[in-house]
C-alpha cells in the first residue's frame, strides 16, 4: 500500500514538472523582452539577441549543474527515508518524480508517438519497480546517476567544442586601423570591407584580406597543416587567426567574424559531427532490439533469483554510453584532421574510406602543378636569341596570371630579365596579344592565332610544333613584326610527392588508381606509365568527367575522385568520396566532401589513418559497454549482482567508453602545447636578432620550423 502511494506522489510530481517549467520559461521570456526592449540605441537588436543567446547556454549550464545538486539532496533524503525518517517518504516521491519527468517523456514518446520500443524504456522501468518493491533511495540513485551522465556529456560537448576552437586559436577582439596615416586600435567587429589594417610581429591576423604593402611570414599551420610558416607579399591573401613570425604588412580587409575562413571551418567541422557514426546507430539499433529480451529475461531472473536479478537485468543496457562516445570520438577525429589541413566537410567520409576500390586522379593541377614549366625555347633563326624570344612574350605576357603566362613569367624571373613597361593604349588582346614594346609590334600566342594573323611559319618552328604535339606538349608562338620569331615550349610538372602518394594509396588496399584529363594521349599515357596508374582516360571533356565515374560505379566499383572542387564539381559529386586540392581560399563553394587545406597531396595518408583510428576507437567503446552489461546480466541470473552492482558497472563503464571517445584530443592538445612553446621560442630568438639583417632572421626562422 505504502509503494502504491509512493507511486502515485512520483505521477503527481512528474505531472507537475512540465508546468513549472512553463512558469520559469514564461518569466524568463518577459525579461529577454524586457532586455531588448531596453537595449540602448547604439546596441543592434542582432546584438542583443546574440547576447542572450550566450546568457542562455550560461543559464542551461547553471540549470544543469543545480539540477544535479537538487537530484543529490533528494537521493540523500531518499536514504534517510528509506533508514530513518519515513515521514520524509511522501516529499520524497514526489521529488523523484518531478526529476523523472524527462525520463518519462522519452519513454512514452517513443512508445505513443514514434511507435517504437526505444532503450529509455529501460530507466523508466528501473525507476518504477524500485518504487514497486519499496527501494526508494534506488529510485532516487537511478535519477541521479542519469543526471550526472547527463551534466557529464553536456561538459564534454562543451570541451569537444572549445577543443576544435582552440585549434584554430581564438580571433582577436582588437585590430589597428589605418586612419588618415594613424594607428587607431578598434575592436574587429567594427571593421569594414575595404578598411586598412596594420599587423605587425607576434601579432594574430584578425581578418581575411590582401597584402596591400610589405612582407611577413605567417604561420597558417592551423588552418592549412603547412608546418613551415609562408613568405607572403603584396597582393597575396591572408586569413584570420594566423600569426605573424616575422614582419609587418597593411592588410585590404575582405570578411571578419563569422565570414573568416576560419569561422567557416569550424562551422563546417561542427554540423559534420552530428552524422551518426554508423556504429553508434548499430549500437543504438542493437539496443533498442534488446529492450523486449532484456524485459523477458528481467522476468526470468525474478522468478529463479528475485527482485534483485529482476532491477539488475534491465538496468544494463547497450545504447547509452554509445550514444555519448561515438559523437565525442567523431567531433574529436573531425577536428584533428582539421587541425592537420585535412578539413572533412562530409563525417560519412569516415565510414566510406574503408570501402573505397578506385582513386581517379584529374591529371592537371592535381597529379601535376597548376602552371607548368618552360621545357624549351625555340628560335626561328640565327636573328634572334633564345633571351630576345623570352623577354618579348614575358613582356606581353606580364599583365596575365593565367597558368601559362605565369610559367614564362617565373622562367623570365629565373634568367634575371626586366620586362618593358608600356601603356594600355600600346596593349591589344583578341585570340592572342598584340604589344608594342620599344619600335617593334610584338604577337604572342597559338598557332590557330598566327594562322589568323595571315603569319607564315619558318620551317624550323613548324618542326618544334610537330615535335611538341606528338610528345602532348604546349607550345606558344612570338612573332616580331608579323614574322613568326620563335617558340616557348611548355610542358606540365609532376607533383614531387604524386608517386610517393600513389606507393601509399596501394599499400592502404586501394585496387585501382585511375588518371583522367583532357589532354591528349600521349602525355596522359606518359604520366600513367611515370606513375605506374593503371589505367587513363584522355581527351575528356570537362562535362564528360562525371560519365566516367559513373562507368567505373557500373563496374561495381567504389569511387574516390580527386580533383579541382569547383571545376570538378559534377564529377565529385558524383563520385563516393570527393576529395579537392583547391586549397584554403574556396571551402565555401567547394563541393568536396574533403579539402586538403595546402593543396598538395600530402595528407592522403593521413585521412585514411584518422578514419582507421575513428573505427577503432568506436569498437573499443561499443566493447567497453557490451561486455561488463553482459556479465552483469549472467552475474544476475547466478545470484551474485544486484541493483546496486548494475548501477555502478553500467554507468560506470558508459563514463569510461565517453572518456575513450575523448583519447584523439590527447593528440590534439599536445599539438596545441607544443606549437605554443615554438611561438613563444620564435619571439624569444626574433627579440634576440631585431638588430640583424631581416633575412637572417627569416632563414634562421624557417629552420626550427623545418626542424621542429
Amino acid at each position: 500500500m505504502i509503494q502504491i502511494g509512493g507511486m502515485i506522489l512520483v505521477f503527481v510530481g512528474a505531472t507537475a514538472a512540465p508546468y513549472v517549467k512553463k512558469v520559469l520559461t514564461k518569466a524568463k521570456s518577459k525579461r529577454e523582452i524586457k532586455k531588448i526592449a531596453g537595449s540602448s540605441s547604439t546596441n543592434t537588436l542582432h546584438e542583443t539577441q546574440t547576447e542572450l543567446a550566450i546568457e542562455d547556454i550560461e543559464a542551461n549550464e547553471e540549470r544543469h549543474k543545480y539540477r544535479f545538486l537538487m537530484t543529490t539532496g533528494t537521493m540523500g533524503i531518499a536514504v534517510l527515508a528509506q533508514t530513518s525518517l519515513v515521514w520524509l517518504m511522501p516529499v520524497t516521491c514526489l521529488l523523484i518524480g518531478y526529476f523523472s519527468f524527462n525520463i518519462f517523456q522519452e519513454a512514452t514518446n517513443a512508445l505513443f508517438k514514434e511507435k517504437k520500443i526505444k532503450v529509455d524504456m529501460l530507466d523508466t522501468g528501473v525507476i518504477l519497480l524500485t518504487l514497486l518493491f519499496g527501494q526508494i533511495a534506488a529510485a532516487a540513485f537511478m535519477v541521479w546517476i542519469i543526471d550526472l551522465a547527463d551534466m557529464l556529456l553536456q561538459k564534454t560537448t562543451k570541451k569537444s567544442r572549445n577543443y576544435i576552437t582552440d585549434i584554430f586559436g581564438e580571433q582577436p577582439r582588437f585590430a589597428w586601423l589605418l586612419v588618415d596615416g594613424t594607428e587607431v586600435q578598434i575592436e574587429v567587429k567594427d571593421l569594414k570591407q575595404n578598411d586598412i589594417v596594420i599587423v605587425g610581429t607576434g601579432e594574430q591576423v584578425p581578418v581575411d584580406g590582401i597584402i596591400i604593402e610589405g612582407g611577413a611570414m605567417i604561420d597558417q599551420q592551423s588552418l592549412t597543416g603547412e608546418s613551415v610558416p609562408a613568405d607572403k607579399h603584396e597582393n597575396e591573401q591572408v586569413f584570420a587567426t594566423t600569426v605573424i613570425v616575422a614582419g609587418k604588412i597593411k592588410v585590404k580587409v575582405q570578411e571578419t567574424g563569422e565570414n573568416t575562413l576560419a569561422s567557416q571551418v569550424i562551422s563546417i567541422i561542427n554540423e559534420a559531427s552530428n552524422y551518426d557514426v554508423k556504429l553508434q546507430s548499430v549500437g543504438e539499433k542493437i539496443a533498442d532490439k534488446m529492450v523486449i529480451p532484456t524485459m523477458g529475461m528481467g522476468a526470468l531472473g525474478y522468478a529463479m533469483v528475485g527482485p534483485g536479478a529482476l532491477l539488475a537485468i534491465i538496468n544494463a543496457d547497450y545504447g547509452t554510453g554509445i550514444r555519448i562516445a561515438a559523437p565525442i570520438a567523431l567531433l574529436a577525429s573531425l577536428g584533428n584532421a582539421a587541425k592537420n589541413g585535412i578539413l572533412i566537410k562530409h563525417s560519412e567520409v569516415v565510414e566510406k574510406l574503408k570501402d573505397i576500390d578506385v582513386v581517379l586522379f584529374d591529371k592537371t593541377g592535381t597529379l601535376t602543378k597548376e602552371v607548368p614549366t618552360v621545357s624549351r625555347i625555340v628560335t626561328a633563326d640565327e636573328t634572334y636569341s633564345e633571351e630576345k624570344i623570352l623577354f618579348c612574350t614575358a613582356t606581353a605576357e606580364q599583365k596575365f596570371s593565367h597558368p601559362i603566362a605565369a610559367a614564362i613569367l617565373q622562367k623570365a624571373r629565373d634568367e634575371n630579365i626586366e620586362l618593358a613597361e608600356y601603356d594600355e593604349s600600346q596593349y591589344h588582346v583578341g585570340l592572342g596579344i598584340e604589344v608594342e614594346i620599344g619600335q617593334d609590334w610584338i604577337k604572342v600566342g597559338s598557332a590557330r592565332y598566327m594562322e589568323n594573323e595571315n603569319i607564315e611559319f619558318p620551317e624550323k618552328i613548324k618542326a618544334a610544333l610537330k615535335e611538341a604535339d606528338e610528345r602532348g606538349q604546349s607550345a606558344i608562338l612570338t612573332a616580331i613584326n608579323n614574322k613568326v620569331a620563335g617558340m616557348i615550349e611548355l610542358q606540365s610538372t609532376v607533383r614531387e610527392e604524386a608517386a610517393d602518394v600513389i606507393a601509399d594509396l596501394r599499400r592502404l588496399g586501394i585496387k585501382e588508381i585511375v588518371v583522367i584529363s583532357g589532354d591528349s594521349e600521349a602525355p596522359t599515357k606518359e604520366l600513367a606509365r611515370q606513375l605506374n596508374i593503371d589505367r587513363y582516360f584522355a581527351g575528356v571533356l570537362p562535362n564528360e568527367k562525371a560519365d566516367y565515374v559513373k562507368l567505373l560505379q557500373d563496374e561495381g566499383k567504389k569511387v574516390m575522385m580527386v580533383g579541382d572542387g569547383i571545376n570538378d564539381s559534377a564529377a565529385l559529386s558524383h563520385a563516393e568520396i570527393g576529395v579537392s586540392l583547391k586549397g584554403a581560399s574556396t571551402i565555401a563553394v567547394d563541393v568536396a566532401d574533403v579539402i586538403f587545406m595546402d593543396g598538395t597531396l600530402t595528407k592522403f595518408h593521413y585521412l585514411f589513418e584518422v578514419a582507421a583510428n575513428l573505427q577503432t576507437n568506436v569498437k573499443r567503446s561499443f566493447l567497453m559497454i557490451a561486455i561488463p552489461n553482459t556479465v552483469c546480466i549472467v552475474g544476475a541470473f547466478m545470484g551474485f549482482f544486484g541493483l546496486k552492482a548494475s548501477l555502478v558497472l553500467n554507468n560506470g563503464f558508459n563514463l569510461i567508453a565517453a572518456a575513450n571517445g575523448m583519447l584523439p584530443y590527447t593528440e590534439i592538445s599536445d599539438k596545441v602545447d607544443k606549437k605554443t612553446d615554438e611561438k613563444s621560442k620564435l619571439e624569444h630568438i626574433e627579440n634576440e636578432a631585431e638588430e640583424e639583417d631581416k633575412s637572417t632572421v627569416k632563414k634562421l626562422i624557417k629552420y626550427i620550423y623545418i626542424h621542429k
